[in-house]
């Protein structure tokens, strides 16, 4: 039997075909490897991003990189409060809901107390006390004041509290004064609408604020008197009435504890009354104080010198100067009485000898004896016993007085400018 040859297509068709279904689950199975938890060593890796949320103005709160709300910022302008108010009490506080504020940021509030004519809205008032605080904004990341509280002194009589935005107080409130208006927080409009609260403003207290009203009088060296009208410690305004010598009149008034001063020249300050009701009448005028110093009067000269024969005074006294009387005493004769006017010069002088002393009195005064000392250069039959001039005389001239002089050159000479007591002058004479 004859086979017939086989043929090569059968075989290439088999393999063909098995060569496409190869090919074909390959491509199947591709996506599922590309999936596969165990990447190749080989891949590089690529990080991913993160974002950084950035805190602005008006900002809703974005998430941080932990996962946790990063903090957001308001501008002032769109910051929104809640706040409670207890008028009576003088006590407020204010929280910030949708802060904090952003850099750079910032609102002022104050809580203000005043004492009134009426339990209901009058003027004038007068502030009694305050208290002024303020939010300010913080950088991205940080944390702010969320919460504000405040506390003012409220008088025991008739008052008004105001809790305001803004630092602006009126002092006093008049008729003709700026009132705060929507400035008062929990007000329906305006930024007062921007905390959400009670009416922050309150009327009331119980009876009539009385004055503590105190005048203290200060005399100085001209002749003038300042008046020190004080409000110190009371709660309502004070009313001086004043009246001085000459028809000098004048009402003062002083808001509660405050200090106003008036100066009364020397013609209307030489009798003074002063009424307030609240105070005993002050009555007064011009007192010289003890410090007061005289005015400026010359210092006279006194000297005193031993010649061979005599012991000689000089009293100079200046123009300016007043009139001086001075008594002197020697150990030895009698006193003599000298009186210099001013702008001239007086000299008194006693016959020398051994020990001779002479003490000055009156209003030149020479503190105790003052003792005539001999020349060393005076002749030996003149030193000691010679005459003088009795009568306070200037020395004699000639040829004595030549000598005199010559000697005089190298006698002791005392004296000098000393001090003022008063209108009548002691003098202390010094060797």
């Amino acid at each position: 039997m004859i086979r017939p040859k086989l043929s090569p297509r059968r075989p290439l068709a088999a393999t063909a075909a098995a060569l496409a279904g190869l090919a074909t689950a390959l491509a199947l199975t591709a996506p599922a490897g590309a999936t596969s938890a165990s990447p190749s060593p080989t891949a590089p890796a690529t990080p991913t991003a993160t974002p950084t949320a950035t805190a602005t103005p008006s900002a809703t709160a974005t998430t941080g990189s932990g996962g946790e709300p990063a903090p957001s910022c308001v501008a002032a302008a769109d910051a929104r409060y809640t706040h409670t108010f207890d008028g009576p009490a003088g006590k407020a506080s204010i929280t910030l809901t949708n802060g904090p504020l952003c850099r750079g940021e910032e609102q002022d509030l104050a809580l203000v107390s005043y004492v009134t004519p009426s339990a209901k809205f009058a003027v004038p008032q007068y502030v009694l006390d305050k208290s002024v605080k303020k939010f300010t904004g913080v950088a991205p990341g940080e944390l702010g004041v969320a919460t504000l509280d405040f506390a003012v002194e409220v008088p025991n009589c008739y008052t008004q509290v105001d809790f305001v935005f803004g630092s602006k107080l009126i002092d006093p409130l008049t008729d003709t004064s700026d009132r705060y208006g929507d400035r008062k927080v929990g007000s329906p409009t305006g930024i007062g609408a921007r905390s959400t609260g009670p009416s922050a403003w309150y009327n009331g207290g119980a009876g009539t604020c009385s004055a503590a009203p105190e005048v203290i009088a200060e005399s100085d060296c001209d002749g003038n008197v300042e008046l020190t009208l004080v409000n110190r410690s009371g709660n309502a305004e004070a009313t001086f009435a004043i009246v001085g010598s000459g028809g000098f009149t004048e009402k003062v008034t002083v808001p509660l504890r405050k200090i106003e001063t008036r100066k009364l020249s020397a013609g209307e300050a030489q009798e003074i009354t002063v009424t307030a009701p609240g105070m005993k009448d002050f009555t007064g005028g011009w007192q010289k104080p003890a410090d007061c110093q005289q005015p400026g009067v010359g210092t006279p000269d006194a000297s005193y010198e031993s010649s061979c024969d005599k012991m000689i005074f000089r009293i100079s006294n200046p123009e300016d100067g007043t009139p001086l009387t001075s008594v002197f005493t020697p150990s030895k004769g009698e006193p003599k009485k000298l009186t210099v006017e001013p702008g001239r010069t007086g000299t008194v002088s006693f016959p020398a000898s051994k020990g001779l002393t002479v003490t000055v009195t009156g209003d030149l005064d020479s503190g105790g004896p003052l003792k005539w000392e001999q020349p060393k250069d005076c002749p030996s039959t003149g030193g000691g016993g010679g005459g003088g001039d009795q009568d306070g005389g200037l020395p004699v001239t000639g040829a004595a007085a030549g000598a005199i002089a010559a000697g005089a050159a190298t006698l002791l000479v005392a004296g000098g400018v000393l001090f003022l007591v008063a209108r009548r002058r002691r003098i202390r004479f010094t060797v």
